[in-house]
């Protein structure tokens, strides 16, 4: 009788154990990749998620919040052939979890490289007065890229 009575008491402890570690709780502002053996399958929104444990795992945990990354100073040579330093500043929020932490390996430096590209591009198309007078064009080309 002792014997089934501390069997039935470890097999509680091992089923509650196993739903807690079933438990996934996301946090306002993320999301997170769920995955089963490595693979993805779905996504956690925030709130409280039970995704079966030791089959299901968290993926990424990816930020969902508007993020700003600062683009380091650099020399552009414009249309007339003058240097020009320029930095700048990209705010940007992701929509989509899975795309952003499966179909690119480093999202803030892919963001990164695309904004200096497209800033060499855009400022590299101007000349020197256009591209001090033209600021909004400058901006509205960039986010149309």
């Amino acid at each position: 009788m002792e014997l089934t009575v501390g069997a039935f008491f470890i097999l509680m402890v091992l089923v509650l154990m196993y739903l807690f570690a079933s438990i996934k709780i996301v946090r306002q502002g993320y999301h997170y990749t769920i995955e089963h053996f490595g693979r993805f399958t779905t996504v956690a929104q925030p709130g409280f998620n039970l995704y079966p444990a030791f089959f299901y795992r968290v993926g990424r945990r990816v930020n969902m919040m508007e993020q700003v990354i600062d683009i380091p100073g650099q020399e552009i040579i414009t249309k007339d052939n003058a240097m020009i330093s320029t930095d700048g500043v990209v705010f940007f929020q992701v929509l989509d979890a899975a795309k952003a932490a499966y179909e690119v390996s480093d999202l803030y430096v892919a963001l990164l490289q695309l904004t200096t590209t497209n800033l060499r591009t855009v400022m590299g198309s101007m000349d020197l007065d256009e591209t001090l007078s033209k600021r909004d064009e400058i901006n509205a080309r960039l986010l149309s890229v």
